[in-house]
């Protein structure tokens, strides 16, 4: 890994982030900018366009958020800053993950089989930040956001589970083949899917019946 890689890239991405906040909240701002490297990420990945650049790129961008995590967390009082951290603890862990598995994809011997299984991952959350956006800037839009959910859990359960149970078996061979910390890695974020598609599930059956139950209030 180029580590004068990185620093230059977290700037950037604090660059773009600053922008924003000056048209939206920082919370906002920061989903917009993982929309961004997201869909940044998909787009190299698709046109095999410098790639381990774009890797350098995605770990800065897990730093830079990460940092961002911790100094939101700084800022609670500090009657509620423990209920926050429990709150931001899957996140943190998620990056924590997610920079090791870049790193070995750009490490290890047939690491492009890590960026197979992680691009499924990015796909996945393309319909988490819109959804997000949603509800936060048009809240009164039930049905809107409600419709926006079903489209996450279909699009998330999709890649989560069965196209990335699928390469996983697929590759399992390559899989099996790295470091241990990175397997279990690989597992802990992988679980994760399952655990964060029921989180989704269950959000959308509690949307049903509200939409069901006020039906002549919902927009």
């Amino acid at each position: 890994m180029n580590i004068e890689y990185i620093l230059p890239l977290m700037t950037f991405w604090h660059t773009i982030t600053t922008q924003i906040v000056k048209y939206k909240s920082p919370e906002i701002a920061n989903n917009a900018v993982s929309f961004i490297h997201c869909v940044l990420f998909i787009g190299h990945y698709n046109y095999e366009y410098n790639l381990n650049y774009t890797v350098h790129a995605s770990i800065a961008f897990f730093i830079y958020d990460l940092f961002y995590i911790i100094q939101r967390i700084r800022y609670f009082d500090p009657s509620k800053r423990m209920s926050e951290c429990n709150k931001q603890l899957p996140f943190i862990a998620h990056h924590i993950a997610g920079i090791y598995i870049l790193y070995s994809s750009i490490t290890v011997n047939d690491g492009e089989n890590i960026l197979g299984a992680y691009i499924l991952l990015e796909k996945s959350n393309i319909m988490i930040y819109i959804s997000y956006y949603l509800h936060k800037d048009y809240t009164d839009y039930i049905r809107l956001n409600a419709l926006s959910e079903v489209i996450q859990l279909i699009i998330y359960t999709y890649f989560r589970i069965f196209e990335l149970s699928f390469f996983i078996h697929k590759h399992q061979d390559y899989l099996f083949s790295y470091p241990l910390i990175t397997q279990i890695l690989i597992l802990i974020v992988y679980s994760m899917g399952y655990a964060w598609s029921y989180r989704l599930l269950k959000k959308n059956i509690h949307n049903y019946y509200t939409l069901k139950g006020n039906k002549s209030n919902i927009q």
